[in-house]
């Protein structure tokens, strides 16, 4: 199991050995904070609460977890009354042990938790026209199931444009204005394929 702390590849190590981390980033806020200190090389409570639109108080709270843990470190310059919040490393890197039940668990948790955000926030607009979702159940080819990968390792390369773009740019670009949920899973047992459904709304 890697250390906790960065490495020589300044990757930024959570380790899910350790309750510490695993209290740290189990919250999708407090994740989502994690990447904003990361991308911006260091904020402080006010820019946070600021980019983020949360109250101050909010931010404070989240961001003692996060320095509890050790994930993130704070420091305070001279003639400057804010401390300021920063990662050691550039790259966030979950680590654990998949023979591990607990830390299994934890990492099953941490991506449900993900998806479920990413649900829940499809599910309220799934009516609004500038809404794109796709959820199906299909019988694939080989050759179908490729060609869909590819697609999904285009979306990729996209995003990691994106993602190195906003790290260049300051606080205030650190907000998400796009959300994306893309998944191919291929499972083992028979399901029932899912019918094309048009949603109208006839009020």
């Amino acid at each position: 199991m890697s250390s906790a702390g960065a490495n020589s590849s300044n990757e930024q190590i959570i380790d899910l050995s350790l309750p510490r981390h695993w209290n740290a980033v189990k919250s999708p806020l407090r994740m989502g904070m994690l990447e904003i200190i990361t991308a911006t090389g260091g904020v402080t409570v006010r820019g946070l609460a600021d980019v983020l639109e949360i109250k101050r108080s909010l931010a404070h709270y989240h961001i003692d977890v996060l320095d509890r843990s050790g994930i993130i470190k704070s420091t305070q310059i001279a003639g400057e009354p804010a401390r300021t919040y920063r990662t050691v490393g550039r790259r966030l890197v979950v680590v654990y042990d998949e023979n591990s039940r607990t830390q299994a668990a934890r990492m099953r948790e941490l991506v449900g938790k993900r998806i479920e955000h990413s649900s829940q926030l499809i599910q309220s607009r799934v009516r609004e026209p500038s809404v794109k979702s796709l959820a199906h159940w299909e019988s694939l080819t080989a050759v179908e199931h490729k060609e869909i990968v590819r697609h999904f390792d285009q979306v990729d390369r996209i995003l990691a444009r994106a993602r190195r773009r906003r790290r260049r740019q300051g606080l205030d670009a650190q907000r998400a204005n796009s959300h994306v949920l893309f998944a191919l899973e291929t499972v083992d047992r028979p399901m029932p394929p899912t019918p094309r459904v048009d949603l109208r709304n006839n009020g």
